[in-house]
């Protein structure tokens, strides 16, 4: 398969999640928590900051997405070992990390008020140890960029 059909392919499929998180984000989380305070009139007061909370933590990922796209991009043009990319990397690093502090946050807000039950406090936790885990690994991955870079720049000074 041709590298450029791979890397257009993956872009394709980056616009189309940051849509359906976009649809989610304005329909869907806005009518689900208009539903649950409907439900449940005793736990109403929660539906703002729960969905505020929901909102930024799907804006974290949106980010980290189109981080990945400009990445593609810039491999595609053959320019992914420059310092461009190094602000992508990092701006995927602060969206894992942000997501992790809106998971914690959430976990911070139900624990003072209504906790939820005991999955959806799971699946928070998760997403905290997740975004740390994929910060981490994009640290990781950061330094080995900064390596191929300077190695890049020192085999052109050679040749």
């Amino acid at each position: 398969m041709n590298h450029r059909v791979t890397i257009d392919g993956l872009r394709i499929l980056l616009v189309a999640a940051v849509l359906v998180i976009a649809s989610i984000q304005l329909i869907f989380l806005p009518w689900l928590s208009g539903e649950v305070a409907r439900d449940l009139p005793a736990e109403a007061f929660m539906r703002w900051p729960i969905l505020g909370l929901s909102i930024a933590g799907l804006a974290c990922v949106q980010v980290g997405l189109v981080s990945m796209f400009r990445l593609l991009g810039l491999t595609k043009a053959g320019d992914v070992f420059s310092s461009r990319a190094l602000r992508w990397v990092d701006a995927i690093i602060g969206a894992a990390l942000a997501a992790s502090l809106v998971c914690a946050a959430t976990i911070v807000y139900q624990s003072f008020t209504v906790g939820g039950p005991p999955v959806w406090m799971l699946l928070l936790w998760c997403g905290v140890l997740a975004g740390i885990g994929i910060a981490l690994l994009m640290v990781v991955m950061r330094g080995l960029l900064v390596q191929a870079t300077t190695l890049r720049y020192d085999m052109e000074a050679v040749i």
